[in-house]
C-alpha cells in the first residue's frame, strides 16, 4: 500500500511539473545569454586569468531554456539538483572548467560534472570577475551592509579594469550574428562603423556568421534598423555583446568611506546580518578593541589579497579569506581583518541576480532557481 501510495504522489508530482513547464513558453538560449552579458559584459572579467561565458554549450542549436539554475559553485551534488529541476541553463559562479582539460573521463569529479551537462543537454555559464568587477555586482552587494542608499558613504573600486579591456573613443564592440550569404555592404557604407572580423558560426536557419563591428553608439539602431522589416533575417540575427565604455564605477572591490564612524563590532553585527553566519573571524589591528571607530572599509568578495595591495591603509579589510602572513601585516598595519570564508561573501548575491532578471522574464517565460545545495564546504564543529 504504501508503495502504491508513493508512486501515485510522484506521478502527481511530475504530473505537476509538466504542467508548470508547459505554461512557460521558454526564451532561446542566445537570447538568455545576450542578457546575461547585458547585465555583466565579460570584458569586465579578469582576462589575464580568468574563464568566464558559456562553457558548456549544448549540442542542439540555440535551444529553449525555460528553467534557469543559479548556483555559487558547480558540485555534483549541485548538479543533481539541476537536474532534478529540469534546467535548461546553469548559472555558475564560479567557472567548473578553469584550468585546462586534457580529456574527459569519469575518473575526475570536475570532468564528471562536463560528461554529465552534456549528457543531459544543459548549457553552463560563468560570469565569475564580471559579476565581482560590474557597478552592482558582488561587491556592491558586499558593501550594503553598510547602508543602500548612497548616503551613508562614498563608494569606489578599489581596482579599476585595465585599459587592455575598453573601448577607446568612446567605441562600442557590436557582433552580431548573420545569414552565410547575407552581405554587409550595408553595414560597413554607415558612418563611423568598421568591421573587425567575421567568424562561420551555425544557427537553427542553417550556416551563418558572426560579424564583429565597432561603432559609436548613435551607430547600434542604425545597423538594427537596416534588418527591421525583413522577418527571416530578423529571427536570425542576434546581439551578442555590447562593449561599452568602463568608467570609475566599475573595477574589483570596493573601498567606502563612512559619513559617520562605526565601531569594529557594528561592523561585524552588519556583516552577520547580510551573510547569514553566526559566526565570523576577526584579527584585530593592533592597538585596537571592538569599540575602536572605523570609517573606511575595504570589500572584496572571494579572495582579496591581490585586490587589497591597492587598499593597504584602510581600517577594515572584510574578504572571504587571506593568506596568515597577509593578515598579519594588516594588523601590523593599523588594519583589521574580518574573514567570511570564500563563498559566503559571494553566495548571497544569487538572490540580487535573481530578482534582477525576474524583472526581466515572467513566471510565464523561465522560472528562475537558486540551488538549495550549494553551500560553504568548510564548517565550524
Amino acid at each position: 500500500m504504501f508503495a502504491s501510495l508513493l508512486r501515485r504522489q510522484s506521478n502527481q508530482f511530475i504530473q505537476i511539473l509538466t504542467r508548470q513547464a508547459s505554461n512557460m513558453t521558454g526564451v532561446q538560449l542566445n537570447t538568455v545569454i545576450s542578457q546575461l552579458k547585458a547585465y555583466a559584459p565579460l570584458y569586465l572579467a579578469d582576462q589575464s586569468w580568468d574563464n568566464v561565458g558559456l562553457l558548456v554549450e549544448p549540442y542542439d542549436d540555440n535551444p529553449l531554456v525555460q528553467r534557469v539554475f543559479f548556483t555559487n559553485d558547480l558540485t555534483e551534488p549541485v548538479l543533481e539538483e539541476a537536474i532534478e529541476k529540469r534546467a535548461q541553463l546553469i548559472v555558475s559562479y564560479h567557472p567548473p572548467i578553469f584550468s585546462s582539460l586534457k580529456r574527459l573521463t569519469q575518473s575526475s569529479w570536475k570532468e564528471r560534472i562536463i560528461l554529465k551537462c552534456i549528457l543531459h543537454g544543459i548549457a553552463v555559464y560563468s560570469p565569475h570577475t564580471s559579476w565581482d568587477a560590474v557597478e552592482n555586482g558582488v561587491n556592491q552587494w558586499l558593501i550594503s551592509a553598510f547602508g543602500t542608499n548612497g548616503e551613508e558613504y562614498i563608494s569606489r573600486p578599489i581596482q579599476t579594469v585595465t585599459e587592455n579591456n575598453t573601448p577607446s573613443n568612446n567605441q562600442q564592440m557590436l557582433t552580431i550574428t548573420l545569414p552565410e550569404d547575407e552581405k554587409t555592404d550595408a553595414i560597413a557604407n554607415i558612418k563611423d562603423v568598421m568591421i573587425i572580423n567575421e567568424i562561420p558560426c551555425r544557427t537553427t536557419n542553417g550556416p551563418a556568421r558572426q560579424v564583429s563591428v565597432s561603432c559609436p553608439p548613435q551607430a547600434i539602431s542604425s545597423i538594427l534598423d537596416l534588418y527591421h522589416d525583413e522577418d527571416i533575417i530578423r529571427k536570425t540575427i542576434q546581439i551578442v555583446d555590447v562593449k561599452k565604455p568602463v568608467d570609475s564605477r566599475q573595477g574589483y572591490g570596493r573601498i567606502i568611506t563612512l559619513n559617520q564612524p562605526l565601531t569594529i563590532q557594528q561592523v561585524i553585527v552588519n556583516v552577520k546580518q547580510l551573510t547569514g553566519l553566526e559566526h565570523v573571524r576577526v584579527a584585530l589591528a593592533n592597538n585596537k578593541t571592538i569599540d575602536s571607530p572605523i570609517k573606511t572599509i575595504a570589500v572584496c568578495a572571494g579572495s582579496g589579497s591581490s585586490v587589497f595591495t591597492n587598499a593597504r591603509n584602510a581600517d577594515i579589510q572584510l574578504t572571504g579569506e587571506l593568506s596568515h602572513h597577509a593578515v598579519l601585516d594588516a594588523i601590523h598595519r593599523g588594519t583589521t581583518v574580518i574573514l567570511c570564508d570564500h563563498t559566503n561573501t559571494e553566495r548571497g548575491f544569487l538572490k540580487v541576480v535573481k530578482e534582477h532578471f525576474e524583472r526581466i522574464w515572467d513566471s510565464t517565460q523561465v522560472q528562475l532557481i537558486i540551488s538549495q545545495r550549494d553551500k560553504d564546504p568548510l564548517d565550524i564543529v
